[in-house]
């Protein structure tokens, strides 16, 4: 973990390479991803004991594995924005929920999310620093959403709000619900911007040093997908990224950006930042 570059962990999700990650760097871990592919992080630290578990947020994919890493390692420090740290404490309510989505495919994709004690959790408001370590508030895919700059290496640690970028092409908002809010994201795309980092790391996938042209992808794209999910339905939006996607990438490729994202995910929690809009 102690080097001038993040170490990428892909962690296989389904077997299947290239979707989802967790990075390891200067003694901790960023989001250890789901619980279900824990034992390939564990590989991946061998014989070294993290330091702290750093969470940019708490949905599944990227904060799930958090409690069976403490079980293993009783003295680590889980970060993690105070909005959040409830339901890493009490994950109850948010499995619930949860299931009711994900139904009968909740333990194939996830696992078990095990409780984090609360003496083991660090809550955040961003703005905080820790040695290399700064915090800043990043929402707009969550509300409870941070990104970390790691600053003598000038790497951002970004969570979801640099989107999602499989090799090399554009970046696209990820869109749950129910805390989408594009205005929100776009002043948290300049927060990353303001650190002026030379290298981003991101769980849907990597890591990148063209971080101008990322953070520009993802203006652009969060745009295009909130017109468009505004003027159509999930079904519209989840063939309008697939064709959207296939001009600029191979089929190969576009197969891991729906496994990052699955496309039919995509509408409703911008659908629902639309109905908050007229509502208001």
């Amino acid at each position: 973990m102690r080097s001038d570059v993040p170490e990428t962990v892909d962690l296989f999700h389904f077997d299947q390479p290239g979707a989802i990650a967790a990075h390891l760097f200067d003694g901790v871990i960023v989001d250890p991803g789901a619980e279900k592919t824990v034992d390939r992080l564990l590989d991946a630290l061998g014989d070294e004991v993290p330091q702290a578990i750093l969470l940019t947020h708490i949905h599944f994919d990227h904060a799930g594995a958090t409690g069976r890493l403490v079980e293993k390692f009783p003295e680590v420090e889980v970060w993690v924005h105070e909005s959040g740290a409830p339901h890493m404490i009490d994950p109850e309510r948010l499995v619930s929920s949860a299931r009711k989505v994900f139904g009968q495919h909740f333990d194939a994709m996830w696992g078990e999310v095990v409780p984090v004690p609360d003496a083991n959790i660090r809550t955040l408001k961003g703005g905080e620093s820790d040695g290399p370590w700064r915090v800043q508030y990043t929402p707009g895919h969550a509300k409870h959403h941070v990104c970390y700059f790691h600053e003598p290496s000038r790497t951002a640690f970004t969570g979801d709000v640099t989107g999602v970028r499989i090799n090399g092409g554009p970046a696209f908002p990820p869109t749950p619900p129910p805390d989408i809010d594009p205005p929100l994201w776009h002043e948290s795309l300049e927060i990353v911007r303001a650190w002026q980092p030379e290298r981003i790391a991101f769980q849907h996938f990597g890591q990148a040093t063209d971080v101008e042209h990322q953070i520009e992808s993802m203006h652009e794209s969060l745009d295009l997908f909130a017109a468009r999910a505004r003027e159509t339905d999930a079904g519209g939006l989840a063939a309008w990224i697939r064709e959207w996607l296939s001009g600029q990438v191979d089929d190969e490729t576009l197969d891991t950006y729906w496994r990052a994202g699955p496309f039919e995910g995509m509408w409703s929690g911008l659908d629902r930042y639309w109905q908050k809009q007229e509502e208001s």
